[in-house]
């Protein structure tokens, strides 16, 4: 509006807008805001219109928002629209008014803190209000321990934390004493590497002031830290879990890492804080604490109105049918609005009607083809540049890489289409590539701390590597093998911690991708595994085997045919060790009986016996008693052709047990006796190169009602230990936590309570320093029997408890067996029939259970205290 001489009239809306703008950029409110540049950016406009907001123009009066953007710009900074219009000093007055927290309730921060290993992502969130005070409100309720937010990749669960975060940072995060977070999502879904879990317990332990993080299993450290975090209240916040989660199947949603899954079960039954978690599937792990302590969150896509709000925060302009066709046409899908927002902005001037140009490639899309799709529509609009170049090396890292990292890379070698283009680029022309990618919202780039980090949405990186890989092999190859080197040149020589080892695991998958499998395989055997057979050693088995999987071209079948015989079956026996560790059963039986026949065709007979000790133990704890006696059988001549004593005594005694077991137990005597000749030798006359078992015998005794014999052979079991006798000149973790249990059974059934609980205690301690998940069920069982006997029927159901859940993790049915038996027994000391009866009834549904005869007699007295109508009609008896 002009008056009678043609000037403008002074209509200032907004009165001091820049030093108000100036205001909110200097109190962080939005922390990702600090500038009229990262207003424009956020905003989808120039910073010149900016500067017409504020001092005007020709055409225009300064101190004044458009109308159609005020309500984009309060949202930004989380103000309502009318506070502009307020004089300057009562708009500092309401600015800091919501600045301030609470601060008679909530008085300081966090006394410490640490967000940087999240995800980076924008602040922007549109419609997503009630899914805040969904985070709020469990927060503040005491009785919530953990929130898992589930929704398909790009869907906005990454944002939607930080954005709660930074409203959580204004107010000093309501009280937390302690705040962490991490992502495990450092890699997209095709990516190999799943050690992220291993490596998460030793930052984290180290964050939380353990002081020795580096020390102990998986399993050990993983209840250190829930106790570190559960110390305070804490808001622990675990970003992607699902590269650690089971696929769709059998097991779907469980976490796969056993470490994490224990973390997460005992932050789920008790937690001083909240633990929040974003996933893609929904984690099975927290069914049990269904009852209010956990909450789950569906994360949906954006409704059209909000899509359509989306596009136009992001300065994209048009009518607003084509915005709502936009939306439509990618299902409000926010990742796949981002990059169409991005990518209209860079090439189309941020004119939605040119939408169209990037036509579906098929009707119905999956979400990560509509994003593939306009990834691909990039590529074709940098070809030749170098933010292709750079575009291309980001996407072939598994995570956020410095700037710094970056340039060292590309100055170590020259490869056209990777790293030649970006030789020799000054300081402005790297910024300018950087921003570039940033505009086009295909990287996300922090700058908060002293490096600048750049990073990919984890479905952009996976079709970044699937396209170099198969539109650009050669790149792929030569970027891989760049990598390589790389990592390893940088890897501590001798590593000892997680921290150390996780570069050379990475390393190793780079190089198989680079078809360098024998230089990858020597990095891993000398630099990884130190040149050690793994069968009986200890270590961090879950990242090993997902290390090793990159040399297989079916997982533990087929090792890659460009690596030697030697090195093919090394990497199958690792493979076996690691799987019958970590309780996978169906898995372990195959590369086990593969290293098996190896050794014999190989006529090693010594190693094909000792290696089948392992297997058979497995498949007894699997409730696969027959398959234990096949491959007892299948082994028979390999002992024979050894010729060594010991191993002839060790055979004598895992065949006895599986008599024993099967419910002959003369036949068991009678090999057991055989085996106790040689074990009970001053010197065995050859070479000890195998453990022997002990405990199997003593087991046998005290069932067969001969407790004082047990007692005196269990007790002499130890005095070797202390001797250092030859019979222990070979021992694990695991032989000694069975020794412990079984004398810690035979004082319980002598009446000695406190020598009972001595032991018994002592070797649920070993077998879970050891990582022993097998075994672990059958301790926590013996360890309940205590319990039963001294009336603790709180402390005996959740030791029988938790060897159920580990038993049907693991498959481990003669353990899962044995637990509902346990529960049986319970329930009768309760008085609970109805359920006892119902434990006993799963019991023996259990397909194959019925081989296991050794407690037959013991069976049919439960079975007739449990159902006392029945008479003398028994399933125990068919």
């Amino acid at each position: 509006m002009k008056n009678r001489e043609g000037g403008l009239i002074a209509m200032k809306k907004h009165p001091h807008l820049a030093k108000k703008l100036s205001q909110l950029y200097s109190s962080c409110i939005n922390s990702s805001v600090n500038s009229n540049s990262a207003l424009a950016k956020h905003l989808g406009i120039s910073r010149q219109a900016i500067s017409k907001w504020t001092n005007g123009s020709e055409t225009s009066v300064g101190d004044c928002i458009p109308n159609s953007q005020i309500q984009n710009v309060a949202a930004v900074f989380g103000l309502e629209p009318h506070l502009f219009t307020l004089e300057l000093d009562e708009f500092r007055q309401k600015l800091q008014s919501k600045l301030e927290p609470d601060t008679d309730q909530y008085p300081s921060p966090p006394g410490k803190l640490s967000l940087s290993l999240l995800p980076i992502t924008d602040l922007q969130l549109i419609g997503r209000s009630s899914e805040i005070d969904l985070l709020n409100e469990s927060w503040h309720r005491s009785k919530t321990n953990c929130l898992q937010i589930v929704a398909f990749g790009g869907v906005g669960k990454s944002s939607l934390v930080n954005s709660w975060l930074s409203q959580l940072d204004r107010n000093n995060y309501f009280g937390a004493e302690r705040v962490y977070g991490w992502s495990f999502y450092w890699q997209g879904t095709g990516s190999e590497v799943t050690s992220a879990g291993d490596l998460f317990m030793e930052q984290a332990l180290h964050w939380f002031g353990d002081e020795t993080p580096n020390e102990g299993t998986p399993w050990a450290k993983a209840n250190r830290l829930a106790n570190l975090v559960r110390k305070s209240k804490t808001l622990l916040i675990l970003d992607g879990l699902e590269p650690l989660q089971y696929p769709p199947g059998p097991k779907q949603g469980a976490i796969e890492n056993p470490a994490v899954a224990l973390l997460i079960r005992e932050l789920a039954a008790n937690n001083n804080g909240l633990c929040v978690i974003t996933s893609r599937m929904a984690i099975s792990d927290f069914s049990p604490f269904d009852d209010g302590r956990i909450q789950s969150l569906q994360l949906n896509h954006l409704s059209t109105a909000d899509g359509v709000q989306f596009l136009r925060n992001m300065g994209i302009k048009g009518d607003n049918a084509d915005m709502e066709a936009a939306v439509s046409e990618y299902a409000g899908h926010p990742l796949c609005l981002s990059l169409l927002g991005g990518y209209l902005s860079v090439v189309h001037g941020g004119n939605v009607s040119k939408y169209t140009k990037l036509n579906s490639l098929v009707d119905v899309q999956p979400y990560d083809i509509h994003a593939n799709k306009i990834v691909l529509a990039y590529l074709n609009w940098f070809e030749g540049s170098f933010e292709r170049s750079l575009l291309n090396l980001l996407g072939l890292f598994d995570r956020g890489i410095s700037l710094s990292d970056v340039k060292k890379l590309a100055s170590t070698e020259s490869i056209s289409g990777l790293t030649e283009e970006l030789l020799g680029l000054s300081v402005a022309q790297w910024g300018y590539a950087v921003k570039k990618l940033d505009d086009a919202n295909l990287i996300s780039v922090d700058n908060r701390g002293s490096r600048c980090m750049i990073d990919c949405h984890p479905l952009v990186r996976d079709f970044l590597n699937e396209h170099i890989k198969t539109e650009t092999p050669d790149i792929w190859t030569k970027g891989n093998s760049l990598i390589f080197r790389y990592l390893q040149s940088h890897a501590a020589e001798s590593p000892s911690t997680m921290v150390q080892l996780e570069p050379l695991f990475r390393a190793v998958i780079h190089g198989t991708r680079a078809g360098l499998y024998e230089e990858a395989f020597q990095l891993y055997f000398k630099r990884i595994k130190r040149e050690q057979f793994s069968m009986f050693t200890e270590g961090s088995h879950h990242a090993d085997q997902s290390c090793i999987r990159c040399f297989f071209l079916r997982p533990w079948t087929d090792p890659v045919s460009q690596l030697p015989e030697t090195a093919s079956f090394y990497l199958l026996s690792c493979a076996a060790a690691n799987l019958i560790y970590l309780g996978k059963i169906d898995e372990a039986i195959g590369p086990s009986m593969r290293s098996i026949q190896w050794f014999q065709k190989n006529e090693r007979w010594f190693e094909a016996a000792a290696t089948a000790g392992p297997l058979v133990s497995m498949l007894i704890a699997g409730g696969r008693l027959q398959d234990a006696r096949q491959q007892v059988d299948l082994v028979r001549e390999s002992v024979r052709k050894a010729d060594n004593a010991v191993l002839t005594a060790v055979a004598a005694s895992v065949e006895a047990y599986l008599y024993f077991l099967e419910g002959d137990r003369e036949s068991a005597r009678q090999l057991f006796e055989q085996a106790e000749l040689c074990l009970n030798e001053t010197d065995p006359g050859c070479v000890i190169a195998c453990p022997t078992i002990s405990s199997y015998y003593c087991k046998y005794l005290l069932d067969s009602g001969e407790s004082e014999k047990a007692l005196q052979r269990s007790l002499k079991t130890i005095g070797w230990r202390e001797s250092k006798s030859w019979q222990v000149a070979v021992d694990t973790t695991s032989l000694y936590a069975s020794d412990l249990f079984v004398l810690g059974l035979i004082y319980l059934d002598l009446g000695d309570i406190q020598q009972a609980a001595q032991y018994l205690n002592r070797q649920v301690e070993l077998l879970k320093a050891a990582n022993e998940w097998l075994y672990l069920p059958s301790g926590l069982i013996a360890r309940a029997q205590l319990y039963l006997r001294t009336s603790q029927f709180s402390l005996a159901r959740q030791d029988i408890e938790e060897a159920l859940a580990i038993a049907q993790k693991t498959a481990a049915q003669f353990s899962e067996w044995e637990a509902y038996i346990a529960l049986a027994e319970l329930s009768l000391e309760v008085a609970d029939l109805r359920q006892g009866q119902d434990y006993f009834m799963r019991a023996m549904a259990i397909e194959g259970i019925n081989s296991y005869r050794h407690r037959a007699d013991e069976l049919i007295v439960l079975e007739r205290r449990l159902f006392p109508d029945k008479g003398d009609v028994s399933i125990c008896r068919h």
